[in-house]
């Protein structure tokens, strides 16, 4: 399927944490076990659930790939219907987001070398997700022109938040096209988000389109033990040995960081799409969570729900 003369992207959702920050409170406002991506914060849809929804105003939902954690295996296969079983990639364990992109980039070269792949967190709140996916779009199309390119999605900073990565443009963004990167900061020390934020850098969304190839390379450049154990498991998916080969891989493997093993020392790859404002807010705390909802008047609904009440400062965004 082709839109716009542009093949459709493959998509990779990420579901594998246990979003533990924030646990306990979820647990106490949806329920359950308060695992962050299966909660139903707004609406009768889980924040996995919306993401994938979303994702497909981009792609068709047979190109959609969700990464998740065996440890979940029953939430998921509940709430994720909608896909193919064969499309819901489970972890041994959550070793952060590096293995939880490359294993089902690996199960996508394998089904489409040539693939566009576009990664989307499974625990972002976005209220005007329209023009955020065009913004997406918009990223697979600047594909065409630059090919080795990992685009990312930022938005312009509304505090120096230290808890975000951060991207640095290499030039004044005056179009609604991508742009080189001078630097990518994860996380950086309160002082150096100051500086990032004064200089015009942008928030990263973790939000970004690439070639397969392109992933592959930068891995391989940046983090060769990963692409290794990653490329060999690639390999191996034919076999009938696939899962004893995942399941050795991930005893040896440590937990590593996408942003801080490959991102960070990529620059020369990474360009990046100014996103408008578009009430984005990436759901790790408790404090985002009641901010963004408090932005568009359900916290009432959502306090109501609880069994005791939240002081006030805890409404004040971080």
């Amino acid at each position: 399927m082709r839109r716009n003369g542009v093949s459709d992207p493959w998509a990779i959702v990420l579901a594998g944490g246990e979003g533990s920050r924030v646990q306990p409170f979820l647990a106490e406002l949806c329920g359950g076990r308060g695992i962050k991506q299966f909660c139903t914060i707004i609406g009768d849809r889980s924040m996995l659930q919306h993401t994938v929804s979303r994702v497909q105003k981009l792609t068709r939902k047979e190109r959609i790939l969700v990464s998740l954690n065996s440890r979940h295996r029953s939430d998921a296969t509940e709430q994720l219907s909608v896909l193919s079983p064969e499309n819901l990639i489970f972890q041994p364990t959550n070793l952060d987001t590096a293995p939880g992109i490359l294993l089902p980039l690996a199960h996508i070269s394998h089904r489409d070398p040539d693939a566009v792949v576009a990664v989307f967190p499974s625990d972002h709140f976005i209220r005007n997700e329209e023009s955020f996916m065009a913004c997406a779009a918009r990223a697979v199309r600047e594909l065409k022109r630059h090919r080795d390119a990992l685009i990312l999605l930022g938005l312009s900073p509304e505090w120096p938040d230290d808890s975000y990565g951060w991207i640095e443009p290499a030039v004044v963004q005056h179009h609604q096209g991508s742009v080189p990167v001078q630097a990518f900061f994860e996380k950086p020390d309160p002082t150096e988000a100051r500086k990032l934020m004064l200089r015009g850098s942008l928030w990263n969304t973790f939000v970004f389109v690439a070639r397969a190839e392109v992933l592959w390379k930068m891995v391989a450049a940046s983090a060769p033990e990963l692409y290794c154990i990653f490329s060999t498991i690639r390999l191996m998916l034919p076999s009938d040995h696939t899962r004893s080969v995942i399941e050795f891989a991930y005893r040896s493997l440590r937990p590593v960081n996408f942003s801080s093993a490959v991102l960070t020392r990529s620059s020369s790859h990474l360009r990046v799409i100014r996103v408008p404002p578009v009430g984005w807010s990436d759901w790790g705390t408790k404090e985002r969570i009641l901010a963004s909802l408090e932005e568009i008047g359900r916290l009432e609904e959502c306090l109501q729900r609880l069994n005791s009440p939240v002081p006030e400062e805890s409404i004040q965004a971080g």
